[in-house]
């Protein structure tokens, strides 16, 4: 038990050196120890930078959770941004989902964090998962008689009518539901490179099949593309799949693990049969580095299903034509070397922070259907250095809001301008920073087999 003149102490420590970042969180720590989510959160507020390291937002998501939920989600995205098998990530989800009733997302959450992670659990959370839903409310009672009149008439039911029932009946149940999506390679910003070599190894077998089989090359394969967040990895994926008018399923590491034995291996089997009996169809793994994770590094419950994966990939190579998978990583290398040999993964595809002629697309497509007058975009663009797709958005959605409130201020209707733009660009930090210096670390010393020589091809230019 901590007496209240640690506390005092520490809060005197901190007003005389604000910047001391390990005291105030060791204050957190404590406060969040005793149960006083308050004072850690005022603690947290008080900090003149928090560091955006996983521990750190970490502890910053725990007082979240107790003060702020919405907050605490977009924490928990940050953190698993920067680590997608952050069991601790996954579980402080689970209590929010708890906290909110929804047993179902909770119970996903769980699961998932002890896959990752054996060793860690929550008797209390778990409790309240095993606990029995309230029964639904009881149906309207049936009438007491039925007229002699109302007999049972056939009903016409069609061969194909009942073919499709038998397919639905039979089907494997799946978390991740296939889509068609509209969106094409017109809808993406700039990333000239990347998509043009995603054409040749996808769109171009799909559209001249006749060329690529004199050359023995069939339709389909694999591409990991590699990362800082919010650069449009799942974008690009949604617009192959487009571009050929493929089924889209998307996967995260939520739809495929299961604490109970051998579940995560069985739902991982039938995301790709579900896509074998829709081809052509496009699957897109995100979290790549939590489902494919390194083998020497995966617990004993994850090895297995790197090795389902792996199997899957095969099974492309060898004899599915018109199946696609594209995966996403922010950290290729967690990723097991197994997954980039010929027939899985044959291209490794590093999708930088967008140049300038990119962000200028991508403003263009942000600002398509908004009120805007006398902007220069290419000016914006140049004060946008290492943003990525997903700044620019949130730089528009502050400028639309600014516009917005003045709208509602003044009556009048208000356009976004130059000024808007430029004012909400200056409150923007871009999110790629942090990604980049851990990345030139991995492409200056970790580069013996070429993976990263895209990314040192990068930093050269830069």
């Amino acid at each position: 038990m901590i007496n209240e003149q640690t506390y005092k102490l520490l809060e005197k420590a901190l007003a005389t050196s604000p910047g001391d970042w390990e005291t105030r969180a060791h204050l957190i720590d404590l406060y969040l120890a005793a149960g006083l989510a308050p004072q850690a959160a005022a603690v947290l507020k008080a900090a003149p930078a928090i560091p955006q390291t996983e521990t750190d937002l970490l502890r910053q998501a725990r007082v979240e959770l107790e003060t702020d939920q919405i907050a605490a989600q977009l924490t928990l995205q940050s953190v698993l941004n920067l680590n997608r098998a952050s069991a601790t990530a996954y579980l402080l989800l689970a209590r929010l989902f708890q906290k909110r009733g929804l047993r179902d997302e909770a119970r996903k959450k769980y699961g998932a964090a002890t896959v990752i992670d054996e060793n860690l659990s929550d008797p209390e959370l778990a409790a309240w998962l095993d606990q029995t839903p309230p029964p639904p409310p009881p149906a309207a009672p049936l009438p007491t008689a039925i007229p002699a009149t109302s007999e049972p008439q056939p009903v016409a039911v069609t061969q194909q009518e009942m073919d499709a029932a038998l397919q639905a009946i039979n089907a494997p149940e799946t978390a991740a539901e296939p889509e068609r999506p509209k969106i094409t390679f017109n809808d993406v910003g700039g990333m000239e490179e990347v998509v043009e070599r995603i054409r040749m190894n996808i769109i171009y077998p799909f559209k001249n099949p006749e060329v690529f089989k004199k050359f023995n090359k069939k339709p389909g394969g694999g591409i990991l593309m590699y990362g800082p967040p919010g650069c449009g990895k799942t974008h690009i994926a949604r617009a192959t799949a487009g571009e050929c008018g493929a089924t889209f399923i998307s996967l995260a590491i939520t739809d495929v693990l299961s604490k109970w034995l051998g579940e995560s291996e069985q739902h991982l089997h039938q995301i790709f049969e579900t896509a074998r009996r829709r081809k052509p169809a496009v699957i897109f793994i995100d979290e790549m580095d939590a489902i494919g994770v390194s083998r020497t590094d995966a617990s004993s419950a994850m090895a297995p299903l790197v090795n389902v994966l792996l199997t899957e990939l095969d099974g492309i190579a060898a004899r599915n034509d018109h199946l696609m998978v594209l995966a996403a990583t922010n950290t290729p290398w967690r990723v097991d070397s197994a997954l980039r040999r010929p027939g899985r993964f044959d291209r490794v595809l590093f999708v930088p922070p967008p140049d300038a002629p990119a962000r200028k697309s991508i403003l263009q497509i942000c600002l398509r259907d908004l009120p805007a007058e006398g902007l220069e975009l290419e000016k914006l663009a140049r004060q946008t250095e290492r943003f990525s797709g997903a700044d620019l958005r949130a730089a528009v959605e502050r400028a639309s809001e600014k516009a917005i409130y003045e709208e509602m201020r003044t009556g009048r209707p208000v356009k976004l301008t130059q000024r808007l733009l430029a004012d909400a660009i200056k409150e923007t930090r871009p999110s790629t920073n942090e990604w980049l210096e851990t990345a030139r670390s991995y492409a200056t010393y970790a580069n013996r087999t070429g993976l990263y020589d895209d990314l040192v091809a990068y930093f050269e230019k830069g």
